[in-house]
């Protein structure tokens, strides 16, 4: 294959493992946020710090346990592609909400994902994340301006629209293959 349409694909199929994370995280799907590891991955994610698998535990526990939603916007991601290995640096904007003392609270954090891959029998997982912070603010929600419309509601389950029209019902692998 030319080497030009390689690193296409192997920019592509790194990139969906991203996406398929945050999708993952956003969903509070522990499964689908395990899947992007390798099982002798590490995370380091400032409190949380492990294995990718015992991180993906973790982070959706602490995802259920202290917030009501949470939604990642991903930026630029530049991708160094050697052999069966890559570099890649993502940024992202993620915001959380929650009720602290009976009122609803927004945290927000930028920053980005500092990560080492490698193509393990032709799939790319992450072998190293590490999660740099920017900035981070937490600010209370005094008003919904979209609260009197009916908008369809987020789920963290597969009630969730997104896994329907992905097709992220059929089982545990939930990358792009």
């Amino acid at each position: 294959m030319d080497s030009k349409l390689q690193l296409l694909i192997d920019h592509f199929e790194i990139r969906e493992v991203i996406e398929a994370y945050v999708h993952a995280q956003d969903r509070a799907d522990e499964k689908a946020t395990a899947d992007v590891y390798h099982p002798d991955s590490r995370d380091d994610h400032g409190p949380l710090k492990s294995d990718g698998f015992k991180f993906a535990a973790d982070a959706t526990n602490a995802l259920l346990t202290n917030w009501s939603n949470c939604t990642h916007l991903l930026g630029q991601s530049r991708i160094k592609v050697t052999g069966d290995k890559a570099g890649a640096e993502t940024y992202f904007h993620a915001s959380l909400t929650r009720e602290a003392e009976g009122k609803k609270m927004l945290d927000q954090m930028v920053g980005r994902y500092i990560d080492i891959f490698e193509r393990r029998n032709g799939q790319w997982r992450i072998k190293d994340r590490r999660c740099i912070s920017h900035w981070a603010t937490t600010n209370p929600i005094t008003a919904d301006h979209l609260g009197h419309l009916s908008f369809l509601q987020s789920h963290r389950s597969e009630a969730d629209p997104s896994y329907e029209v992905l097709d992220l019902k059929r089982g545990l692998s939930r990358i792009t293959r």
